[in-house]
């Protein structure tokens, strides 16, 4: 027999790590693949309830949400391609949300292109935020995730913007619950107005936004919504007592000064104005004078000591969201500031 000499020996060897390598590399590829078909097929611990949690930590004790786990990890281990499919195209509801939070962590701007193309996906799905349950529909869900945690998924202006465009001219407008906030900050574009008159019949918030237009038939409206303020003021009509304040903040005319005095004055008087608080100090701060200012003054020194804090906080958010000059040192007399 003979002898293998050292440089074969070596040659062999070389082989031979190379050929475990090779399979090792095999063995690594298929073990990814398989953690990400579990990560993608794992269903969430209480699917069972067909419920979505809009927020991370549930239940009484506070335990992190098994669906958020979930989307953290399909974000860490699933491509954008694979993200876009399952969050479109994945059999079940609530998968389809989990997935889509992945997406809008991994890609916001793929997010916000798919939900405008769905944004007519009115598949109705229970939601849960901490203890608290609700009804819903699938967009619903996936425009709050955009809109109102903008900065946390880094959503670009220009995409939030596509999509209070894309809701404005949804054939479901009125079910999406942002179109309450879209309202207040939209612009009196021209070709926005056809629109917004269309959603009045539907939505009578879209109130706030024609205000900016100075109709005279909108003014007319507002005249006739404030004149129906009473002693009645209860649940059933506090939306559109709020709704209509808020448009007057959004036009305060002249037209109609001294009964949005009249009428603001009865509601801060009463002892529950069941919410309407806030928009009734903002529709009197819309008009800038000093008898606004001097009314206001005098609520917020005679309220007792246990409504001053809700009265005031109420003052301080109308003042936040038109901050007049005029109105400023009230802040600093009262010592008014979030706790």
């Amino acid at each position: 027999m003979k002898k293998i000499g050292l440089f074969t020996i070596l040659v062999l060897l070389g082989i031979i790590i190379i050929a475990f390598s090779l399979h090792g590399c095999r063995n690594d590829k298929k073990n990814k693949n398989e953690e990400i078909n579990l990560v993608v097929n794992k269903k969430p611990a209480i699917k069972a309830i067909e419920s979505f949690h809009t927020s991370k930590h549930i239940g009484i004790n506070g335990r992190i949400s098994e669906q958020w786990k979930k989307s953290d990890s399909l974000y860490a281990n699933v491509s954008t391609k694979e993200l876009i499919d399952l969050a479109a195209n994945h059999d079940d509801k609530i998968e389809r949300l989990v997935a889509f939070r992945a997406l809008l962590m991994k890609n916001p701007h793929e997010a916000v292109n798919l939900a405008i193309s769905v944004i007519d996906d009115t598949t109705n799905v229970s939601t849960t935020d901490g203890c608290c349950g609700e009804e819903n529909i699938v967009s619903n869900v996936r425009i709050r995730m955009i809109q109102y945690e903008r900065k946390q998924y880094k959503v670009s202006l220009a995409d939030s913007m596509r999509i209070d465009s894309a809701l404005l001219f949804s054939n479901n407008s009125p079910k999406f619950d942002y179109m309450y906030h879209l309202y207040h900050k939209l612009q009196a574009k021209p070709e926005y107005e056809k629109r917004l008159l269309q959603l009045y019949e539907q939505d009578q918030n879209a109130l706030i936004a024609l205000a900016r237009y100075h109709r005279d038939d909108i003014k007319q409206e507002i005249i006739r919504l404030i004149s129906q303020i009473d002693k009645k003021i209860n649940l059933a009509n506090r939306d559109t007592i709020c709704t209509v304040l808020d448009a007057v903040i959004a036009w305060p005319s002249e037209s109609y000064k001294q009964i949005v005095r009249q009428k603001c004055q009865y509601i801060l008087n009463k002892a529950d104005t069941y919410g309407c608080e806030r928009s009734a100090l903002g529709a009197l701060m819309a008009y800038n004078d000093k008898w606004s200012y001097n009314f206001i003054d005098k609520t917020l020194s005679k309220a007792k000591q246990e409504e001053f804090y809700s009265t005031s906080l109420d003052f301080l958010k109308a003042y936040e969201d038109n901050p007049l000059p005029l109105f400023k040192p009230l802040i600093q007399k009262y010592k008014i500031a979030w706790d």
